[in-house]
């Protein structure tokens, strides 16, 4: 049995109450470049460079780490079954759609083992054994349509042209939806130019739920907004340079300059 997981923090939960490997994703998606038209691994080099420049770790050793990561995803069908443990904040949907567009694509013309979904509004690392393991036995199948939303999600979040996401859409991944909204609000809003991260750290009022984002991450920003100018900063697949396009909160929705 093959368990997918965010990171160590669930592992550390995780492995108390299942059998098999545990496989932790472990990467800041909605940080930094993921653009679309790269194979996984030819990715996996980009993020790998981009978390190096950002400080976050030695290029060769998160290189590495996510070749590793990526080979165990390919091996995927060798197992009996394959169970993906993620919450409902931003950084685990993300990385959720990753993997359920990997393994669409691995499993689209053949058989594959049985793949089932653990995803509640609850955190893991903070979970209990015993909350775990109900749940673990609560394991909902992830059908045709579960593919479907994440690899449209996907597809869209990793596009050039981020008027693509429609956080409405998605309906069989229940948190999906919210997670791409928060998403787009990483963009400059028309009101003063900021994301929602960086008005949120200038008012002193950085916790939010769901929580997503860790105190690296966010030491970054604030390193950020210290600089005292504007850097360019990628979103999914669109890196933004300018107010071209932005957040308009009376909308809820991008709009164009």
């Amino acid at each position: 049995m093959l368990h997918i997981t965010n990171g160590d923090h669930a592992v550390a939960v995780i492995r108390q109450v299942v059998q098999g490997t545990i496989l932790p994703w472990r990467d800041v998606l909605h940080e930094g470049p993921v653009r679309g038209g790269l194979p996984l691994e030819e990715l996996s080099v980009e993020r790998a460079r981009f978390i190096a420049d950002a400080g976050w770790g030695d290029f060769p050793d998160v290189l590495k780490e996510f070749q590793h990561r990526d080979a165990l995803l390919r091996r995927a069908g060798e197992h009996d079954e394959i169970v993906l443990w993620f919450e409902h904040d931003l950084y685990d949907q993300l990385q959720l759609i990753q993997v359920l567009d990997g393994l669409a694509a691995q499993f689209e013309h053949r058989r594959g083992p049985p793949i089932s979904l653990v995803c509640e509004a609850e955190y893991l690392g903070r979970m209990a054994p015993e909350r775990a393991a109900e749940l673990f036995a609560l394991r909902s199948p992830v059908l045709r349509r579960h593919f479907q939303e994440a690899q449209a999600a996907w597809t869209a979040f990793r596009s050039a042209d981020p008027f693509q996401i429609d956080p409405g859409k998605p309906k069989a991944l229940q948190f999906l939806g919210a997670a791409l909204r928060r998403h787009l609000e990483e963009f400059p809003w028309t009101t003063d130019g900021l994301s929602r991260t960086e008005r949120q750290i200038l008012q002193g009022n950085t916790p939010e739920e769901p929580m997503f984002m860790g105190d690296v991450v966010l030491k970054w920003h604030v390193e950020r907004l210290e600089q005292g100018r504007k850097f360019p900063r990628w979103l999914g697949g669109y890196e933004v340079k300018d107010g071209s396009v932005r957040w308009d909160p009376a909308l809820a929705r991008l709009v164009g300059a």
